[in-house]
């Protein structure tokens, strides 16, 4: 796979990632609903290191139904959602796929959160799924 590039909706912040994903994921949980607007997020999780951000990102950090702290990065212009960390998987950098040049660079292996799931929000049937984060 090639490098992953990828920008917010005004291009303010922009990213290359030169590495595999360590998973791709949907992710239910309410935090990604309200941040979204949709029933899910899609990501990939990368190693931190690898992902080369230009631009400044705005954060909001918020403590996670397991007592970490998420962190959530977002473009100061439009609002775009851009990444995620956790403070429980130091290193790690989640980069939504809405945001990738390409987002089938991209494809889930599993659905987290759910436990938040609800009916409308159709995912693949076939893909494996954990009630909270695994």
């Amino acid at each position: 796979m090639g490098k992953i590039t990828g920008s917010c909706q005004c291009g303010a912040v922009r990213y290359q990632i030169d590495a595999e994903p360590m998973v791709a994921l949907h992710c239910q949980c309410l935090d990604c609903k309200k941040s979204s607007g949709s029933g899910h997020i899609t990501a990939g999780a990368f190693p931190e290191s690898a992902v080369h951000i230009t631009g400044t990102l705005k954060t909001y950090s918020s403590p996670t139904d397991s007592g970490e702290t998420a962190t959530r990065g977002f473009c100061p212009e439009c609002g775009g959602r851009i990444s995620f960390k956790s403070s429980g998987i130091p290193g790690m950098l989640a980069i939504t796929a809405g945001t990738m040049d390409d987002p089938g660079a991209i494809s889930p292996s599993i659905a987290v959160y759910h436990k938040r799931h609800v009916a409308w929000d159709f995912l693949d049937p076939a893909l494996p799924v954990a009630e909270a984060a695994p």
